[in-house]
């Protein structure tokens, strides 16, 4: 199985700062959205601190964090979910830490969806109302539901869909990374297969486009992904680019190993507890070192000090054999 991917963030026609950010490791088969929130460049600080994060910590120490007893989840998950939510839990606390320790940076938050392949699964986490789609056989289904005030009287049926729609501070979040110490967390995972075309977007692209307009962008655009995802981000700017904008564009290729683990529906994983923020405080540290030579490249450096070596032996030993050859 493989991953074609395309993905862009776009400042809209009206921000004068994009305080979106994606992070695209395809190499890792990972694949994150962020929507940054919070006064003046504090909004862009959270959700590139997000990405990086997130994106470091999974690529360089997934067995590490998936061992690490000191981050447990409160239940047994894929590896791939389980290191993913343990690297949203570590960046939501350093987000939150950085904004309480820095009065520039206060209020600061961002919201988040990624996806993580692991053979025929994906995981899929999100927090506050940046969204995932799958698109399949001519339908377009999302796989998420909006932490935000509106969409919460909807799923209660306080409210119905069209009044959330027009409802006044629609768009306030009622989740997001950064705003507190800890974070709830919604993670799924579905099994996945050949042709799926899966899009995560900011709300810069949900918020003006309806879905059943993001369907027809993508049943026109086939399986050019790129297509996909500038059409939809031109298709909110002839709106009126009043958001920033970010779209990333998936799709499936070819059957996948079967993985041991199961379907999952969304369950919330709680906070947690306080016990754990030192070791995310060391973890998030760690995401900004520099990586170490891998031990591959060690072992090459060794091997060619090592071939250096033997050949000099080898030139030293004919060299006294002829010089003894020669002295007679």
């Amino acid at each position: 199985m493989t991953i074609k991917f395309a993905g862009k963030t776009d400042i809209g026609l009206v921000r004068t700062t994009n305080e979106d950010s994606i992070n695209l490791l395809p190499d890792k088969q990972l694949f994150i959205v962020c929507d940054g929130m919070g006064g003046h460049n504090a909004g862009e600080v959270a959700s590139s601190s997000a990405c990086a994060i997130i994106g470091s910590l999974y690529a360089r120490f997934f067995d590490r964090l998936l061992s690490d007893e000191q981050l447990r989840l409160p239940r047994v998950f894929p590896p791939s979910t389980d290191v993913l939510t343990k690297t949203v839990r570590i960046a939501n606390h350093d987000i939150y830490r950085r904004s309480s320790s820095d009065s520039s940076l206060s209020g600061m938050g961002t919201t988040i969806v990624a996806v993580a392949f692991e053979k025929d699964i994906i995981t899929l986490l999100h927090v506050g109302d940046s969204r995932i789609y799958r698109f399949f056989n001519k339908n377009l289904t999302p796989l998420t539901v909006d932490h935000s005030w509106a969409a919460e009287l909807e799923q209660s049926e306080q409210i119905t869909a069209e009044e959330a729609k027009n409802l006044v501070n629609r768009n306030v979040i009622t989740r997001a990374l950064g705003v507190r110490d800890s974070v709830e967390i919604d993670v799924a995972v579905r099994k996945v297969i050949d042709g799926d075309i899966y899009i995560l977007c900011s709300d810069g692209l949900c918020g003006y486009i309806e879905d059943n307009e993001i369907r027809q962008v993508v049943k026109g655009c086939g399986d050019d992904l790129d297509k996909i995802v500038a059409e939809l981000i031109r298709m909110a700017n002839d709106r009126g680019g009043m958001d920033n904008v970010s779209v990333i564009a998936l799709q499936v290729n070819g059957k996948a190993e079967k993985s041991e683990h199961q379907e999952m529906d969304t369950v919330t994983v709680d906070g947690e507890p306080a016990e754990y923020y030192q070791s995310e405080e060391q973890w998030a540290s760690s995401a900004s070192v520099p990586a170490e030579p891998t031990a591959e490249t060690d072992v090459e450096t060794g091997g060619g000090f090592g071939k250096f070596a033997a050949f000099a032996v080898v030139l030293i030993t004919i060299a006294v054999v002829f010089y003894f050859i020669f002295r007679g």
